[in-house]
């Protein structure tokens, strides 16, 4: 039998806590900003989505998209889609010159954030009941009435960017060694594998 169970002091149980909701937040926030997998949905199926959800729990995700600003969080990402429009239109339209390349990321973030703001928050709002139930978002949203909780989730969006550039490292780097690595081990128990 193992030692008794010691009480942990409230202060640290409420500490572990925000750790785990800022990580469950990242996380969230981590998984929105991946590309999209598999089928994409139109506004009308979003709507279709959330009716399968109970109302309550739609009611919460549409409450903390509200005071998270998810919105308004989007938004905050429009340098990162600024570079890469920028970065596509110049590869595949050389031709451009870069009045033109700005004027056409305009008219794009015109089409993304004023003309479909509303389908990426009802979007982002899908997401949340698909992920947290009614009880964490109701946590999300009182993290948020706090100012560490506010301020620790105004800071997502760079957390989210920063956390996706270790993408090509992990491309580039740490997924080549550990397939050499892997395939070395396989050698050395007499197998052979090719990657």
């Amino acid at each position: 039998m193992c030692c008794p169970a010691t009480k942990k002091p409230a202060r640290l149980e409420s500490m572990e806590g925000f750790a785990r909701t800022v990580a469950a937040i990242a996380m969230l926030a981590l998984a929105s900003a991946a590309p999209a997998r598999g089928q994409a949905f139109t506004p009308a199926q979003i709507e279709q989505k959330l009716r399968d959800f109970e109302p309550a729990t739609v009611e919460a995700a549409q409450t903390f998209a509200k005071s998270f600003n998810m919105s308004g969080m989007v938004e905050k990402s429009a340098p990162f889609l600024v570079q890469s429009v920028d970065r596509q239109l110049r590869a595949k339209n050389p031709d451009l010159t870069d009045e033109q390349t700005q004027e056409f990321i305009s008219a794009f973030l015109r089409g993304v954030f004023d003309d479909n703001g509303q389908v990426v928050e009802r979007a982002a709002v899908l997401t949340l009941v698909e992920i947290m139930s009614k009880d964490e978002l109701e946590a999300l949203i009182q993290l948020q009435s706090t100012p560490a909780g506010a301020s620790a989730l105004r800071k997502m969006p760079t957390l989210t960017a920063r956390l996706t550039q270790i993408m090509p490292l992990m491309e580039t780097y740490v997924v080549p060694r550990a397939m050499e690595a892997a395939q070395a081990q396989m050698r050395r128990n007499g197998v052979e594998v090719k990657i």
